[in-house]
């Protein structure tokens, strides 16, 4: 995606398609889904950062019930300037393929529903920048290519560009040494896959 294109996640877009009872099904599927984050990372102080947090439910429920440290960057500014005011001040406009984040800045990296918006050869890189900045833990979901047809015609979003298969996700995790280590109902439509970083031993 280019600069010109950030006008589309507008208002607009978050008030429409898979987006029109946004509000209403955050409040559904973010509790779930925290509880279930939590249970695999642990109870120790960890830094949580969500990479396409659109308007930051998720690790607004991460500080606010379970007290982690987030951040979050989304690539609509329409979504970060309308965000939850409990972390606003933790979210940034930003692109995936550019995070300006250290390697290892945070124990778990959250990616949900992102990468089918970029071109499919971003992908990889994406992919590596999300393994680049974690220390530990990886949670990705993505509409995966047995669920696209389905998905787009119940919810089609015409922004969407690329699709893979699970398999291939996880294929591309392990070139960037991050291994698969189990999947969970993200309440939200489908499966979260966890991946946990491989590190080399000195």
């Amino acid at each position: 995606m280019n600069s010109s294109e950030n006008k589309n996640f507008d208002k607009k877009y978050f008030s429409s398609g898979s987006y029109k009872n946004y509000k209403k099904e955050t409040e559904r599927w973010v509790p779930k889904a925290a509880r279930k984050i939590k249970r695999i990372i642990g109870n120790d102080p960890v830094k949580i950062l969500d990479v396409g947090c659109a308007h930051g439910y998720l690790i607004a429920e991460l500080q606010n019930k379970y007290g982690y440290e987030v951040r979050g960057i989304d690539y609509s500014q329409y979504a970060v300037k309308n965000s939850e005011k409990s972390v606003r001040e933790k979210i940034s406009q930003g692109d995936i393929l550019k995070l300006p984040f250290k390697k290892d800045e945070f124990e778990t990296v959250i990616c949900l529903d992102v990468i089918n918006y970029l071109r499919e050869e971003e992908v990889p890189k994406a992919i590596q920048n999300l393994v680049n900045v974690s220390k530990k833990y990886i949670f990705f979901g993505a509409i995966f290519k047995q669920a696209w047809t389905v998905s787009q015609k119940q919810n089609p979003d015409k922004f969407r560009q690329s699709v893979l298969s699970k398999k291939e996700y996880i294929g591309i995790f392990k070139q960037y040494k991050a291994k698969f280590v189990k999947s969970f109902d993200g309440e939200n439509g489908g499966a979260i896959l966890v991946f946990k970083k491989i590190t080399s031993k000195k």
